[in-house]
């Protein structure tokens, strides 16, 4: 009765195991298509900018997680010093169109950042559940009955 338990309980680490691996892998690949899908995203705008002011950050076009910060700071700082805050304006003031341009420029830049930390979480986890998968695997081997 004990070798047909430990039987039992090998099966169900060694589906547990392979279930983890399965879904790590699936997490990691999704995190690489979105990661090209947002990388492509931004390059297919084409935003560049090589004032002095991007200090190197940015290298022709935006598109990675750290030009995306860059540009969004950029805006940001050259929309409050030209421009002042949204609330600030009145009603009929022309100027709020172009705060209003910006800042969507600004949020679109700061989502295209979160979507790379996303990524980078979905892959993390993606891993872990891998690294579980194997140790489960490696625990279910240990505990295979043996023939005496």
């Amino acid at each position: 009765m004990v070798n047909n338990s430990a039987k039992v309980g090998m099966i169900v680490l060694l589906i547990l195991a392979v279930i983890c691996v399965a879904f790590g892998v699936a997490f990691i690949q999704q995190g690489i298509a979105k990661n090209s899908m947002i990388t492509e995203a931004l390059a297919f705008e084409k935003v560049k900018y090589a004032s002095e002011d991007a200090k190197g950050a940015i290298v022709d076009v935006v598109d990675t997680p750290a030009e995306a910060m860059a540009m969004s700071e950029i805006l940001k700082e050259h929309r409050i010093n030209n421009y002042g805050y949204y609330t600030e304006l009145k009603r009929d003031d022309p100027k709020r169109d172009q705060i209003l341009k910006a800042i969507t420029m600004e949020t679109s830049l700061n989502l295209a950042q979160m979507g790379y930390g996303l990524v980078t979480v979905v892959e993390g986890t993606g891993a872990f559940m891998i690294v579980v998968g194997l140790a489960l695997g490696t625990v279910a081997f240990v505990i295979r009955p043996r023939n005496n």
